[in-house]
C-alpha cells in the first residue's frame, strides 16, 4: 500500500506566492504520510496575458519551481511530482512541463503537455495555447516503486492514442493534473 496525496491549489500570477503555497502543501501532505505527492497543472503560475508571462517565464535551470520541488523531494523522501509549470524555451517558445522527482532530489522524468487546448467558446472567450506554448512530442512512463506512470496534461484527456502507447510501454497509472476554468471545463466535458 501507498499513501499518495493529490494538492489542491489555485495558482495565481505570483511564481514566489505559488511556491510558498505549494510548500507549505507539500509539507501537510508529507506529514499525512504521503510518499508520493502530485501537484496540479501550472503550479508556478495561471498567466492568460503573454506579456505577463514573458515577465516570469525561466528556464528550467533557474525555475524557483522546479528549484524548490527539486529541493523538498531530497529533504522529504518523497516522490514529488510537480503536475506542470510554464518553462521558457530557447526557441522562444514556451513548455507546459511536468517534473517528477525522486526522494533524493534527483529528477525522474520531465513531459511536455502534447496537446494544445485551442477552442473559441460561445460565451466570446478564446484559447490559443499553439500560440505561445510548443507541444511535447512523446509519451513518457516512469517505473516507480509502487507501479509504472504514465504522464499526461489537462487537455491530453481528449486523445486516446496517448494513453494506449504509455500502456503498451507498461503504464499501470495515469497522472492527468488539469487547470479547467469554469467555462473551458464544461466544454471539454461535451466529448
Amino acid at each position: 500500500m501507498v499513501k499518495i496525496a493529490a494538492i489542491q491549489m489555485c495558482s495565481g500570477v505570483d511564481p514566489e506566492k505559488n511556491a510558498l503555497r505549494m510548500e507549505a502543501l507539500v509539507r501537510e501532505a508529507h506529514a499525512g504520510g504521503a510518499v508520493y505527492i502530485q501537484t496540479p497543472e501550472m503550479t508556478g503560475a495561471l498567466q492568460r496575458d503573454r506579456k505577463g508571462l514573458a515577465e516570469i517565464l525561466r528556464p528550467e535551470e533557474t525555475d524557483l519551481i522546479v528549484a524548490r520541488a527539486k529541493a523538498l523531494s531530497a529533504e522529504l523522501g518523497v516522490h514529488l511530482h510537480v503536475g506542470s509549470t510554464a518553462i521558457a524555451l530557447e526557441d522562444g517558445k514556451t513548455a507546459n512541463r511536468g517534473f517528477l522527482f525522486g526522494p533524493d532530489g534527483e529528477l525522474v522524468c520531465r513531459y511536455d503537455k502534447i496537446h494544445m487546448f485551442d477552442v473559441d467558446l460561445d460565451n466570446g472567450e478564446s484559447w490559443r495555447e499553439s500560440a505561445v506554448y510548443r507541444p511535447g512530442s512523446e509519451a513518457k512512463v516512469a517505473h516507480l516503486p509502487f507501479g509504472a506512470l504514465g504522464f499526461a496534461i489537462c487537455y491530453d484527456v481528449r486523445f486516446p492514442q496517448l494513453f494506449r502507447a504509455e500502456a503498451l510501454a507498461g503504464a499501470e497509472i495515469v497522472s492527468l493534473p488539469a487547470a479547467f476554468t469554469r467555462q473551458t471545463g464544461k466544454r471539454i466535458g461535451k466529448c
